[in-house]
């Protein structure tokens, strides 16, 4: 089958399973306390956030098709602000060509699963996250296993490549965030309108990917809360913010738009230049720098944070025809 053949986006089993079994645990636990009742607390010492990404926002399965995040932080102090956290992610890689093998000139067949681990540092003017990630690929993955399961379910057609993903290893992965507050960005008018904005940077080291990245992100709204939102599927990238925000009020809804850039260089990318330690027949080059942009609207009240965006990120790969569209959705869980 030709290129450009239209496709149902495929998405992960790990987002729907959480939120049925969150859903489930509605009737066996208490509700989260809400502002006036004597539990409430201003400050949350608990999170956890359920994300995933997919192509649909592209119209076809093609390149990275979907990523799915869990994470949970727990704050272990007040001063110094810092935290633990823990997280669960799943990523699934599919060519532009719906083949029955790996295709020369585009991107392998490709399934991520890891777990990870992460300490977290909330500053006034720094914040950082450094986290291990522990993981696997292929069949290991259940990439494929989760496709197959959602496209059955879905009556959609099935990939029938997978035989040519690239090959099952452990694998190892530090990464490492940093936000810093951009004061000069900050402001409020009158009317309660809020604006302000981080400058970040991200580097990763493992087995997985060896990459570097710098990025701005800005938001205009009401109530700005300490989470800028974009973030993403990417390690060391959790839904709590790094950066302490003394004039957010928890109690009152809050409502924002969110902008971001960045720029990455990338020296390696096993989904695309194959493991370490089994050979692999690369399909495609590896592209080093791309950069991506980003827009949403984030939403938090009593406790929860909701939020919908998309981001535009360059071609990963020198053959490849397109940039990669794709739409973001998470919700978080405080108490």
């Amino acid at each position: 089958m030709g290129k450009g053949v239209y496709h149902t986006a495929d998405m992960s089993m790990l987002p729907w399973m959480v939120m049925a079994g969150a859903s489930a645990a509605v009737n066996y636990f208490p509700p989260v306390p809400q502002p006036g009742d004597s539990s409430y607390t201003p400050n949350p010492r608990h999170h956890l956030r359920v994300m995933f990404e997919n192509d649909s926002a592209g119209t076809t399965d093609r390149n990275y098709t979907h990523g799915s995040r869990i994470d949970y932080v727990q704050n272990v102090g007040k001063s110094p602000y810092h935290a633990f956290g823990a997280s669960l992610t799943q990523n699934i890689y599919t060519p532009e060509t719906h083949a029955t093998c790996a295709v020369k000139d585009e991107h392998p067949y490709a399934g991520y699963l890891a777990l990870g681990v992460a300490h977290l540092y909330q500053g006034e003017q720094v914040g950082s996250a450094v986290e291990f990630q522990l993981g696997a690929t292929g069949n290991a993955s259940f990439a494929r296993d989760s496709q197959e399961i959602v496209h059955e379910v879905g009556d959609m057609e099935t990939w029938e490549g997978w035989g040519d993903q690239i090959p099952s290893e452990l694998t190892f992965q530090l990464s490492a965030r940093q936000d810093y507050r951009l004061e000069f960005l900050e402001c409020c008018t009158a009317g309660g309108w809020q604006t302000d904005g981080i400058f970040y940077t991200r580097e990763e080291l493992g087995t997985v990917s060896i990459a570097g990245t710098v990025g701005v992100s800005v938001r205009l709204g009401r109530n700005l809360p300490p989470a800028m939102q974009v973030n993403g599927s990417a390690p060391a990238n959790f839904a709590v913010g790094l950066l302490r925000k003394e004039t957010y009020r928890p109690e009152e809804i809050s409502y924002f738009l969110v902008a971001g850039c960045s720029v990455n260089y990338i020296a390696r990318d096993m989904f695309i230049d194959g493991g370490v330690f089994h050979d692999f027949d690369k399909t495609c080059s590896l592209q080093p720098w791309q950069v991506e942009g980003q827009l949403g609207i984030g939403v938090s009240h009593k406790n929860i944070d909701y939020y919908a965006g998309m981001f535009l990120r360059s071609r990963g790969y020198s053959t490849q025809d397109q940039n990669t569209w794709m739409g973001t959705f998470s919700i978080n869980f405080n108490w």
